[in-house]
C-alpha cells in the first residue's frame, strides 16, 4: 500500500511567489489609473512583499525539516519530491536575497522604461518560483520542470525591451537551452530506465547496487545530466550565449541572470551531487566536474582581461566565478558552495547596481566612462572597488577572500592538487582583470567630470550591499552557517 502526503509549509514560499506574481499581473491588466508612479509603486512593493515575506518564512523555519508530495510505501522509506532542509534553506536565503536585491534595483529605473513593469514583475516573480523549488526539489521530474520554470520566464526577460538586440540575445538563449534541456532529458531518460527511479534517494542507492555494466550506464547519464547544467550556468565550453545575453538584455534583467539565474542552475548542479547522482565513489563523475570547474574558470578570467565594456566584463568575470563555485561542488561540499554563492550574489548585485547607475547617464558602458569615481563620487567609488575587490579575492574584500580560502581547502582536502594550482593562477589572473577596472576609477576623465544622480532604490541596494560586504568581512563564518 502507498500512501501519498504533503506538510504544505515546504510549498508555502513557492506558492507565496506565484500567487504574487498572478496578482501582479492582474492587477497591471485591471487597474486603470493615470497616475504611472503610483501603480509603479504598488506592483514593485508587491513583488517586494512577496519576497521579504519568503526570505522571512525561511530564516523562521531553518531548523525544520519539511518534506512535501510524499510517497509513503511498506516497501521502503518515504520518497519525496520537495523537501525543505539546512541546505534548501541555505539555497532559498541565497535565491530570495537576489531576487529582493533585483526587484529593488528595479523599482525606479522602469519607470521611464520601455519596459512593461506588470509583466516584468510576473516574469521575474516566476523565474524566482522555479529556482525556489529547484532548490528544494528531490526527484528528476521536478529537477527538470523547476529548471524550466527558471528558464523560460528569463527569455521573456530578456526581449521584454522589444529591440533588436534583446531578440536576438533572447533567442540565443532559448536556442542553447532547448539544447540542454533535451541533452538533460537524455541523461535522465537512461537514469530512470537502469535504476527505475526518479526519486534522488531511491535513485542513489540503485545506482550502488547495478552490475558492472549497467553502472557505465548510469555514470554516463549522469554525465549528460551535468552538461546540461553546464549550458545552464554557462560552464565552458557551454558559455557562448552569456555575453551576448547580459549586454542585449535591460541591466536589471542582466543582474537577475548574474544572480537568480546562475545561482539557481549551481542549486541544482548541488541538489544533484549531494542526492547521489554523482555518487561520492565516482571518481570520474567528479573529475569531470572538476575539470569543467578549472576549464571554466581559465577561460573566463582569461576572456575577461579583453573586455572594454562593463557588462562584457562582469558577464566574462561571472563565467569565472562559476568555475570556482563548481571546484568545491566538485566534492560534494555544500556548505563552502552556498557560502561562495552568497558573497557572489551580495558583490554582484552592489557592481550592477552602480553600472546600472552609471550607465543611465553614459550609456556606451564603457570602462573608461567610470573615470574619476572616486574624486567625484567617492562612495560610488569605494562601493565598486571593495565589490571589485571581494571578487578577485583579496584584502580588504576579507569575505571574498575567506570564500575563495575555503574552495582552496576543500580541493587540497580532496587531493586535487592540480585543480588548488589552477586556482591560484586563476586568482591572480582575477586580479588583473578588476585591477583594470579599478585603475579607471582613479584616472583623471577625458570629457567631463564624473557625475550622476543616484535614485533612492539604488542607493538603498548599494548601500545595503555594501553593509553586508563589511559586516560579513569581519563576520566571515556566518556565511558558512546557511548550509549546515
Amino acid at each position: 500500500m502507498t500512501i501519498t502526503w504533503t506538510d504544505w509549509q515546504a510549498a508555502t514560499v513557492p506558492l507565496v511567489l506565484v500567487l504574487a506574481a498572478i496578482a501582479v499581473l492582474l492587477v497591471d491588466a485591471f487597474w486603470t489609473t493615470r497616475d504611472k508612479q503610483l501603480k509603479h509603486a504598488v506592483i514593485s512593493l508587491m513583488g517586494v512583499g512577496a519576497v521579504f515575506f519568503g526570505l522571512a518564512f525561511t530564516l523562521v523555519k531553518r531548523n525544520d525539516f519539511l518534506p512535501a508530495f510524499c510517497r509513503v510505501s511498506v516497501e521502503g522509506p518515504a520518497e519525496c519530491s520537495l523537501v525543505v532542509e539546512p541546505l534548501t534553506v541555505g539555497l532559498w536565503v541565497v535565491l530570495l536575497g537576489g531576487g529582493l536585491g533585483v526587484i529593488s534595483l528595479s523599482a525606479y529605473a522602469l519607470l521611464d522604461s520601455a519596459i512593461p513593469v506588470g509583466e516584468y514583475h510576473f516574469l521575474l516573480l516566476s523565474a524566482l518560483s522555479g529556482g525556489i523549488v529547484l532548490a528544494g526539489a528531490r526527484d528528476l521530474a521536478t529537477l527538470v520542470i523547476a529548471l524550466e520554470v527558471v528558464s523560460l520566464p528569463s527569455f521573456a526577460l530578456v526581449a521584454l525591451r522589444r529591440d533588436r538586440r534583446g531578440s536576438e540575445a533572447a533567442m540565443k538563449a532559448f536556442l542553447v537551452s532547448v539544447l540542454s534541456t533535451a541533452v538533460m532529458l537524455f541523461g535522465i531518460s537512461y537514469l530512470y530506465g537502469v535504476t527505475g527511479s526518479l526519486y534522488l534517494q531511491t535513485l542513489s542507492s540503485r545506482m550502488l547496487d547495478l552490475d558492472p555494466d549497467l553502472h557505465r550506464v548510469a555514470l554516463a547519464a549522469g554525465l549528460f545530466v551535468i552538461v546540461g547544467f553546464g549550458f545552464k550556468i554557462a560552464a565552458v565550453p557551454f558559455h557562448g550565449w552569456l555575453p551576448d545575453t547580459y549586454v542585449g538584455a535591460p541591466i536589471e534583467v542582466t543582474a537577475f541572470l548574474a544572480v537568480v539565474s546562475k545561482s539557481a542552475g549551481v542549486a541544482g548542479l548541488l541538489v544533484l551531487v549531494t542526492g547521489g547522482v554523482v555518487p561520492s565513489g565516482s571518481s570520474g563523475l567528479r573529475t569531470a566536474l572538476a575539470i569543467l570547474a578549472a576549464v571554466t574558470m581559465t577561460v573566463g578570467n582569461v576572456a575577461a582581461l579583453r573586455q572594454v565594456e562593463a557588462v562584457r566584463l562582469l558577464a566574462w568575470s561571472s563565467i569565472g566565478q562559476a568555475g570556482f563555485v563548481l571546484a568545491p561542488l566538485a566534492i560534494g561540499d555544500a556548505r563552502t558552495v552556498v557560502a561562495y554563492l552568497a558573497a557572489y550574489v551580495i558583490v554582484t548585485i552592489g557592481a550592477f547596481g552602480i553600472v546600472a547607475v552609471v550607465q543611465r547617464h553614459r550609456p556606451a558602458g564603457l570602462l573608461t566612462d567610470y573615470r574619476g569615481m572616486v574624486r567625484t563620487e567617492p562612495g560610488l567609488g569605494a562601493s565598486l572597488i571593495l565589490f571589485l575587490v571581494v571578487l578577485a579575492g583579496l584584502p580588504p574584500g576579507l569575505m571574498g577572500l575567506f570564500t575563495k580560502l575555503a574552495a582552496f581547502g576543500s580541493v587540497i582536502d580532496a587531493n586535487l592538487i592540480w585543480l588548488a594550482i589552477v586556482m591560484a593562477l586563476n586568482v591572480m589572473i582575477g586580479l588583473a582583470v578588476y585591477l583594470r577596472w579599478v585603475t579607471e576609477l582613479f584616472r583623471l576623465p577625458v570629457d567631463d567630470p564624473f557625475n550622476v544622480n543616484i535614485e533612492n532604490p539604488a542607493v538603498a541596494v548599494i548601500g545595503t550591499c555594501l553593509g553586508a560586504t563589511v559586516v560579513l568581512s569581519l563576520l566571515p563564518a556566518t556565511l558558512f552557517t546557511l548550509a549546515r
